[in-house]
């Protein structure tokens, strides 16, 4: 078994593909071959029997650009001990499954760090280098030690974490199929992540070992289209392309500094236009056929039938209909934690900002439970300051972009837009509006179920918590205990409160 090893902190990091589909490349080699081939689907699997014609078929399939047949092999991989940034990095690949260890619920105080090699945007000394290593080690020690001071002192896990700098160690584990693995890869070692020395060793390692396993598949040519957009987006603004003026509101709006509470809001950027009425002609045109004039003509004269079709819609198990609109959100002030709980939800389109230009931001989050105890506030807010002072001097001392962002912190405040169909909205308030739920990633979706009322009263009625729109709470012995007084808030529109129930 081939592991990705990285010696930093006294500790190992390894990633490494656990387990995969068995003879992958006979089942791959049986999927290309089966539109072609005469006889069953297990009849064309049983003729697979010679692995160096399969890899053959493979490879040729792949020149072709049906990459499709590839997707039936799929791989596990757990990631010990990487740095949180590369958990950021691999969950913002969508066609995959994430399992990770929570935050809120274990003690990281000893969990260890990841040292990058620092690279400088000119030749410096080593001595100098020394220098800036020996800052990091102290600095990061520091952060970990205040973040135990506040986990010892009654903060919550969740709060304190966001003094955990993105240079933490994170596991996981990580299931995809070939196709998707492929990309992962690709982007590691010729896109995005081709700049950052761990995200590239990671890509050498998981295709050192994904070629063992099946070389037919893995001894590809990459693809051919880059990822450059960043260096194409940051030339076109250097050559004053943007607006006059909005450069300058920009870097105000970086150096304003921002009130910022325990809620995140967000804005509803734009919707499906009459997604109510979207949503029941889908119902009535899916089980009677009619013509759309006809379900629109039915629905404006017969309004109750209307409601009946979203309730309809939002009770069956395949919530197909609700599919069918989408709502696009840009939600403001989250923080690095928050964009975690936010990008586990793998059926929407998640864009964030490059975390290389994302380091000029210096806005931060300031918990409650941190607040309402001064000194602890006093401690926390010193030990931010501290941290931006030493980040601008890193900025100052020629440490490249790519470099820095293992130095951004967990409750760093960032903008990001999303868009999600009704189906996963479902999914998502049901989780997230839940008392359980993260008091960040709560406030977030409570807000936006509140928006989504306004627009469409009659569809997100229906939206909730588990406990209100399936009348029974899935948490068993961690349960709230207060069912009836949450089914009442969610049946009262104006009660909606993030804070209301709050653990």
């Amino acid at each position: 078994m081939y592991c990705l090893r990285f010696m930093n902190n006294n500790n190992s990091s390894q990633v490494v593909i656990i387990a995969h589909t068995p003879e992958p490349e006979r089942l791959c080699a049986s999927a290309a071959s089966i539109s072609t081939t005469k006889g069953t689907a297990l009849e064309v699997y049983q003729q697979q029997q010679d692995l160096a014609k399969a890899q053959k078929l493979i490879k040729n399939v792949l020149r072709l650009g049906h990459a499709t047949t590839i997707e039936h092999a799929c791989f596990t991989i757990a990631f010990e001990n990487v740095s949180a940034f590369v958990e950021q990095f691999m969950i913002e690949f969508r066609l995959a499954s994430f399992t990770i260890k929570s935050r809120r619920y274990v003690d990281f105080s000893q969990m260890g760090y990841y040292q990058p090699e620092f690279r400088f945007r000119e030749e410096v000394t080593e001595k100098h280098k020394q220098q800036i290593n020996n800052l990091y080690n102290t600095h990061i020690k520091k952060l970990f030690s205040e973040y135990d001071y506040l986990v010892q002192n009654g903060v919550p896990r969740e709060d304190a974490r966001f003094l955990l700098p993105y240079c933490y160690r994170s596991n996981f584990y990580c299931t995809v199929n070939a196709r998707e693995l492929q990309h992962i890869i690709h982007v590691a070692l010729e896109g995005r992540g081709r700049k950052y020395p761990e995200i590239k060793a990671i890509g050498v390692g998981l295709w050192e070992q994904a070629k063992k396993i099946a070389p037919g598949i893995f001894e590809f040519a990459l693809e051919e289209n880059g990822d450059d957009k960043e260096e194409r987006l940051r030339k076109l603004l250097a050559e004053g392309s943007f607006p006059e003026g909005v450069l300058q509101k920009r870097e105000l709006r970086q150096e304003r500094k921002k009130e910022t509470s325990s809620r995140s809001f967000c804005e509803l950027l734009s919707y499906t236009e009459n997604p109510e009425k979207l949503v029941a002609a889908a119902v009535l045109i899916k089980h009677t056929l009619c013509s759309s004039e006809t379900a629109q003509e039915i629905l404006e004269e017969k309004q109750a039938l209307g409601d009946r079709l979203l309730e309809l819609a939002c009770e069956d198990q395949r919530k197909r209909e609700l599919e069918q609109v989408c709502f696009t959100f840009r939600i403001n002030n989250l923080t690095l934690a928050g964009l975690t709980h936010l990008a586990r939800h793998r059926l929407q389109s998640l864009n964030v900002p490059s975390f290389t230009e994302f380091g000029l931001s210096r806005e931060y989050v300031l918990p409650d439970s941190i607040v309402e105890k001064p000194d602890l506030l006093t401690r926390y807010l010193e030990t931010w300051q501290e941290h931006q002072k030493l980040f601008s001097g890193f900025e100052k001392a020629g440490i490249i972009k790519e470099d820095l962002v293992y130095l951004y912190l967990s409750g760093n405040l960032v903008d990001v837009v999303t868009t999600m169909n009704g189906r996963e909205l479902f999914h998502f308030f049901r989780l997230r509006t839940c008392t359980r739920a993260q008091w960040e990633i709560r406030a977030l979706a409570v807000e936006m179920l509140k928006q989504l009322r306004k627009i469409a009263p009659a569809l997100f009625k229906r939206f909730g918590p588990s406990c209100y729109v399936w009348d029974k709470c899935p948490e068993g012995k961690l349960s709230c205990g207060q069912k009836d007084e949450v089914v009442r808030r969610y049946t009262e529109a104006e009660e909606l409160d993030p804070e209301k129930g709050k653990e």
